[in-house]
């Protein structure tokens, strides 16, 4: 049911009663742990004494806490306050990400060479373009010189590819008519495979 307030807005009903039933310190907290930790029964061990409860046991009391209208509708405004302070757009994370998977960590070298030896070195990060900084892990010294790092490529796509959706499942229909057999065709592309023919 939604009522008028105050002749301005709209609220609804069941909205404004779970609003008006405060949350315990404990329910707090496990919000805030939920999260911190993004796991149900995690947040709990964290914010209840379970000395003696079983992962099961555990597992179920914080599975009904997350379910609690309360307790979910609080989740869902620190989610919004988070996202509200957040200054980072999801286009902007689909640019970083990409950044990383595109980076070479050549551009970021500079190779001097003499007649006796090579010698490679780190450019000025200050003058690396800002795809290439974004995609820095870390430098460091170390006894033989600096040791450039740059963020896994591997892991910046998957990331990319699941924010993009581009690992959704596939559905693709196999279709067989009544009587008939498949039949599977090994195809070798290969320039160099020994197809039996010697």
């Amino acid at each position: 049911m939604i009522l008028p307030i105050a002749g301005l807005c709209y609220l609804n009903l069941t909205q404004l009663i779970i609003k008006s039933m405060a949350l315990t310190q404990k329910q707090e907290m496990f919000c805030n742990y939920y999260l911190e930790c993004g796991n149900a029964s995690e947040a709990y061990r964290r914010a209840y004494r379970c000395n003696g409860k079983s992962d099961n046991a555990i597992w179920v009391e914080s599975s009904k806490l997350l379910n609690s209208p309360k307790v979910a509708l609080r989740i869902r405004e620190l989610q919004s306050q988070m996202r509200n302070r957040s200054d980072i757009t999801k286009d902007e994370a689909v640019g970083i990400l990409a950044d990383i998977a595109r980076a070479n960590i050549v551009d970021a070298l500079e190779v001097k060479s003499n007649e006796m030896f090579t010698t490679i070195l780190i450019k000025d990060i200050s003058k690396l373009p800002s795809s290439i900084q974004r995609s820095i892990l870390s430098i460091k010294s170390t006894d033989k010189g600096y040791e450039l790092k740059l963020y896994n490529k591997i892991d910046a796509m998957d990331k990319l590819s699941k924010l993009l959706g581009w690992d959704a499942p596939i559905k693709q229909e196999v279709k067989q008519e009544e009587g008939s057999g498949f039949v599977i065709q090994v195809i070798d592309k290969r320039e160099d495979a020994d197809h039996g023919d010697n």
